[in-house]
């Protein structure tokens, strides 16, 4: 019996039609089994579906994968970096720290189901270990562009860095909803020093193509998000201070409370 993804009243999806067969594609290469190959592509149709997912979805995926079709020709092994897209986020929990291990240990489950070559499942380990420090590889501060498949994979995850001011911005929107657990300040605080570590290297990207289009963009939409951030988190524990003194002063009805308000009023 062949899985295919869920109809329902005569409409398609066809980005999940689309990813049903790329999946379909990878994984016919390694095994005949259809049952193992729609369970696997059931749960991470499923996981990339999670209500808290608002940016790392499938819509990323999808987007992802587009990248890779446009840049085939590119790529010396082109399964490798798929499953590397299909499991770089597998698992994705806002509030833990260890979302690319877990996320590997589920690729690790999968290779064995498919039965994966070892030189394989290695490259895309190391992938996927790569997503949670930074994006970042020595050669991002050399000059001459590289060409290895993990640097395509890297900056096709990082390409929405790139976009227009809009998406950019409707991308930053979608950060903050999976960190809504988070309170602003510290958001907004821990948010720019994250992304401050891409101004400090020397390239955003590593690949020729994605330095000709989008290192520049990517360079901008960095800088601004930063300084907004930083901006609105200054703002915040100005406020925040401000509340915390006015608040000791009204308990102790010192008289030096308004004198302080009127100079926090120049200033």
């Amino acid at each position: 019996m062949e899985v295919r993804p869920k109809r329902e009243r005569g409409f398609i999806d066809t980005k999940k039609e689309m990813l049903w067969i790329e999946w379909q594609t990878l994984a016919r290469h390694y095994t005949d089994d259809q049952l193992i190959v729609g369970e696997w592509f059931y749960d991470i149709y499923q996981k990339y579906s999670e209500p808290i997912r608002k940016y790392h979805n499938v819509e990323h995926i999808y987007q992802m994968i587009l990248n890779m079709k446009h840049f085939y020709q590119e790529l010396t092994y082109p399964r490798t970096v798929l499953f590397a897209i299909f499991f770089h986020d597998y698992i994705y929990d806002p509030k833990s720290k260890d979302n690319e291990y877990q996320s590997i240990k589920a690729f690790e489950n999968c290779a064995r189901d498919l039965e994966l070559d070892d030189d394989l499942v290695k490259d895309v380990k190391e992938m996927i270990n790569l997503t949670s420090s930074g994006h970042y590889t020595e050669e991002h501060e050399e000059e001459k562009p590289r060409t290895r498949d993990i640097h395509y994979f890297l900056d096709f995850d990082l390409s929405i860095l790139g976009s227009n001011h809009v998406e950019y911005t409707l991308y930053a929107k979608k950060i903050r909803e999976e960190y809504s657990h988070v309170e602003e300040e510290e958001f907004c605080r821990r948010r720019a020093q994250v992304m401050e570590k891409f101004l400090e290297r020397k390239y955003v990207y590593c690949t020729r193509e994605f330095r000709q289009f989008a290192e520049e963009n990517a360079r901008k939409n960095v800088e601004n998000e930063v300084g907004m951030l930083r901006g609105r988190a200054e703002h915040l524990n100005t406020c925040k201070v401000k509340q915390h003194t006015c608040g000791k002063d009204e308990m102790t009805g010192s008289s030096d409370a308004r004198t302080d308000l009127d100079l926090d009023g120049q200033d």
